[in-house]
């Protein structure tokens, strides 16, 4: 919802009149986000960049939400309960090793213990030289620190990196600079000299050794970029050492490091993260010019590394995963399946993984924050940042993030903790200080459990995972009206969690089936075929093993046995549906709850969520909702039923009152992946107009349940009139002999005029991945191009085995077309972007970037179309031709060829042809698809 979060400034900017108002940061629509790439940053920047509200300002306001989890009291009444003796391991973009707030811990030792790079996004080539080949000033220099008669040359550029002003590593103003870099084997190991200056000279360079032999750092131009080494001995057959410079070029990681334990953020006493005792390890485990995705099994070697370096230190260990992607198989995903493997191999340790972004669509949660053993977190949205502070009026109450990932087919999120804080960043992203999702939420909860094993530790205790997670849900505090698929728990609060702990409660984990029917209680979901009763399978996992289970259901459509005995491996518990009651359409959600009936104030064991969803049948007629009222930070859902593949659906929100009110829409496919038409927040109302028509046209269109969800903004509520319908015709591709085949939707006999518009050029390909490397394509954007599109998809099937899967598109030299960079979030993805008329008639490269969970991966297949969009140009008849289609017939539409004077097509494309179809009797929308034609 990125106009709330222009308003958030601007009500900081109100508050505190010595700020200055920042670039505006939206909330990142997947775990994974990062900052959309900037303009070239100017050579005086350093001087002009300001924070987006100044530190002491923002400590003051409480701009580190710590009250939403009662941090600050915890830590008044325990000081030294802070983390200190707990290692948190950010795996993430990088951690700028130099901002202030990063540097020590508040026990006076060093807050950053390591930094290791597992993306390979800043390795360097190194080849074998002789001394006296290197002819840089101050070679001399180097050859006293080393006997050996052979050194290595290397050079990092910064064009790999991405666009300004992240590519820029020392902040000039391009990102072409390439930095000559030596290595040699000193006495003390190996150690790295770069030309950080490009003076042509190493005279005035500092040796550069590998981070864990003392910390060392350097840093590049005005905006500096902070870099250190990781070294890596060569082969056993020889060869060059291995050399990764380890950076930040996001700002996410380093944003999310001082969430979770910075201290005397910005200089600034007092100012700290949630465990500011703790000790961070900085894992990075992301390519950042490609959007921020992680590289092949960087995640599971990260996370083996960080379980051998706290072994080794034999210190407590909590892991932060600000990343994920969206399920296809909800479970079923290769890396939720390493993660849970992970945990079990280590039952100490904790792991918060953020749930996503894609809320509020149910069933959304990605993966893999759905592995059963990690603690995924949601998101709420601290009242602090809802608007300026006034004099004796209390700041508004937190409420749950919209954007935050909901639950449905799995019973996820575990809890709700700040998902907008302000934090660190690095100098060359000054400015975007302020920065939400649930990337911000996973490291609130990892210092929540840093804090809990810290006190639990001083009090010469070791607690378990399944305990630190029961703890944590058991002191969760719900939000009114939410249900446990919108925020699990709740939020938890830290005192409650340790006095929990300290009774001497003990948790449990077990895997519960969830049931979850999107198109009526009959079916249409997952978990469990339709009929008036499911049965639920049980498995226990971790902790206290309960001998039976009490249940109770919270809704009276549910009935449920009062007692139930646990079997030894799996239980199976039945649970009746009254489903005369789920008959208007509406999502209703009931749970059971099972508790150990020696322990209830234990907390629940587990809960048996049952999400049926009764959707519109847009075929019988269209939705009509008349002036429906919205609380303040409530949703609103509808669902939509179009079963026919080719039809068009077309959904309307208004807001009588546009100029006072204001809303966001999102719409979900079936799948609860984002529409592929509208992939982002949609605004309404307020700055925007105050009607917005949101179309899927018949070639876009999957056939099932859409959700359109409408969401009010924290403080106040809407009204809002929505309309769905489906188009008069569904339009599908009619077969060999080429054209399209309509056919009616619904009952009686649609009259209408068909109407063609060459809009474009599209050409499909076939990707054939060879395993790890990525694969590009070559395309020439014609000279009338204006926009561009790129879609990809793959399998589900694929899809479980992958993190992530980026499209990025580069020109001739290498540069990052602007905005032309997509993280794909589902097994279909689409680029858009738009075409700069300097690079028409230019040759592009399309590169797809595949990342396997786990190694050694294997070769892929999927599939993906260009298109180029200019000045569109009606064909055919002026006024068009007639269309009649009697109830549940069809009727053939003929596609024109347009002549070659009427584009100019790059090679192997197909004129793009937008048909339309629009009803003169039978009523409905206009029906609309688009189609390759061939000449």
């Amino acid at each position: 919802m990125r106009s709330l979060l222009v308003y958030l400034l601007a009500v900081v900017g109100t508050a505190c009149a010595a700020t200055k108002a920042g670039p505006t940061a939206p909330i990142p629509k997947a775990a994974t986000s990062t900052p959309s790439p900037a303009p070239a940053t100017p050579p005086d920047a350093s001087r002009t960049a300001q924070p987006a509200v100044e530190p002491p300002v923002a400590f003051l306001l409480g701009l580190m939400p710590l009250r939403s989890t009662g941090v600050d009291v915890f830590r008044a009444a325990h000081p030294t309960y802070d983390g200190r003796g707990v290692i948190i391991a950010i795996l993430d973009s990088g951690i700028d090793a130099g901002v202030a707030g990063l540097i020590g811990a508040s026990t006076g030792g060093p807050k950053i213990l390591d930094l290791r790079d597992f993306s390979g996004e800043g390795r360097i080539e190194l080849t074998p030289v002789a001394p006296e080949a290197v002819r840089l000033a101050g070679a001399a220099r180097i050859g006293r620190l080393t006997a050996a008669t052979t050194w290595y040359a290397g050079v990092f550029r910064e064009l790999p990196l991405g666009p300004p002003p992240a590519g820029d590593v020392n902040g000039n103003g391009t990102n072409t600079d390439a930095f000559p870099v030596v290595v040699v084997k000193a006495t003390d190991g190996w150690v790295a000299f770069l030309d950080s200056n490009l003076d042509g000279s190493f005279e005035d360079e500092m040796p550069l050794h590998d981070y864990r032999q003392g910390r060392e750092t350097i840093a590049l131009g005005r905006r500096p970029l902070t870099l250190v080494a990781n070294f890596g001995e060569p082969a056993a057959g020889g060869g060059a050492p291995v050399l990764d410079l380890f950076f930040d070029t996001s700002g996410h990681g380093t944003h999310v490091a001082g969430i979770a334990a910075g201290h005397n953020l910005f200089n600034v006493a007092g100012f700290d993260g949630v465990a500011p005792g703790a000790q961070i390890i900085g894992l990075k485990i992301a390519n950042n010019a490609r959007g921020g995705v992680s590289v092949h099994a960087s995640m599971w070697r990260a996370m083996d590394y960080a379980a051998r370096f706290a072994e080794q230190r034999n210190l407590p260990l909590v892991l932060n995963l600000s990343f994920g992607v969206g399920n296809e198989h909800e479970g079923r995903a290769v890396m939720d399946s390493l993660v849970d493997a992970f945990l079990a191999a280590h039952p100490g340790v904790v792991m918060a993984i953020s749930a996503g972004n894609d809320g509020p669509g149910l069933s959304t949660v990605g993966f893999p924050g759905s592995a059963d053993l990690a603690l995924s977190v949601g998101a709420t949205y601290p009242g602090v940042f809802t608007r300026a502070p006034q004099p004796g009026v209390p700041v508004p109450r937190d409420v749950l993030g919209w954007f935050s990932s909901r639950g449905g087919e799995l019973v996820k999120p575990d809890v709700v903790t700040p998902g907008v804080a302000f934090s660190v960043v690095p100098p060359w992203a000054t400015g975007d200080e302020i920065k939400g999702g649930t990337s911000m939420a996973a490291p609130h909860a990892a210092g929540l459990v840093a804090c809990l094993v810290s006190a639990l530790a001083q009090e010469g205790r070791r607690v378990s995972t399944s305990d630190l997670v029961q703890a944590l849900r058991v002191s969760a505090h719900p939000f009114p009206g939410a249900t446990i698929v919108d925020q699990g728990a709740g939020t938890p609060m830290l005192d409650a969690a340790y006095q929990w702990l300290r009774a001497g409660h003990q948790g449990s984990v077990y895997a519960a089936s969830a049931v979850y029917r999107r198109d009526g209680p009959g079916g249409g979901g997952g978990g469990g075929e339709g009929g008036a009763s499911v049965v639920f399978s049980v498995q226990h996992l971790a902790g206290l093993r309960a001998a039976q289970f009490a249940l109770r259901t919270d809704v009276p459509w549910l009935t449920v046995p009062e007692r139930v005995d646990a079997e030894p491996r799996v239980t199976n518990i039945p649970v009746g549906y009254a489903r005369g009651a789920l008959a208007a359409p509406g999502v209703y959600v009931g749970t059971v709850t099972a508790r150990n009936p020696s322990d209830t104030l234990a907390g629940p064991l587990f809960h048996l969520v049952n999400t049926v969803i009764v959707p519109y049948d847009l075929a019988a007629k269209p939705l009509s909702d008349e002036r429906r009222g919205i609380a303040p930070a409530a949703v609103r859902r509808y669902f939509l039923r179009a079963p026919q593949r080719g039809a068009t659906l077309r959904a309307t929100v208004t807001l009588p009152d546009s100029q006072q009110q204001r809303a966001t829409i999102r719409l979900y496919e079936p799948n609860g992946a984002p529409a592929r038409s509208a992939p982002q927040d949609v605004e309404v109302g307020g700055e925007e107009p105050g009607t917005v028509v949101v179309t899927v046209r018949g070639e876009d269109l999957v056939p099932g349940v859409y959700e359109l969800d409408i969401v009010a903004p924290p403080l106040a509520g809407v009204t809002v009139t929505v309309r769905a319908e489906l188009g008069a015709v569904a339009l599908a591709p009619a077969g060999a002999g080429g054209g399209l085949e309509a056919s009616s939707v619904r009952d009686g006999t649609v009259m209408g005029r068909v109407t063609h518009t060459l809009v474009g050029a599209e050409r499909g390909y076939t990707l054939t991945g060879r395993g790890l490397p990525a694969e590009t394509l070559l395309v020439r954007a014609p000279e009338w191009a204006k926009r561009a599109e790129v879609d990809v998809q793959l399998t589900p099937d694929l899809w479980d085995e992958l993190t992530d899967f980026s499209v990025t598109v580069y020109d001739s030299t290498g540069q990052q077309l602007p905005g032309a960079n997509e993280a794909v979030n589902y097994a279909f993805g689409r680029l858009s972007f738009t075409v700069p008329e300097k690079l028409t008639g230019r040759p592009l490269t399309v590169e797809f970037y595949p990342a396997f969970a786990k190694l050694p991966g294997h070769a892929w297949r999927g599939s993906a179309r260009i298109r180029f969009l200019g000045r569109e140009k009606a064909l055919g008849e002026k006024n068009g031709t007639d269309l009649s289609v009697v109830s549940g017939g069809r009727a053939a539409v003929a596609l024109p060829v347009p002549p070659a004077s009427a584009l100019e097509l790059p090679a192997g494309f197909g004129a793009l042809i937008e048909t339309r179809v629009s009803a003169a009797t039978g009523g409905g929308a206009a029906a609309t698809r688009r189609t390759a034609v061939e000449r």
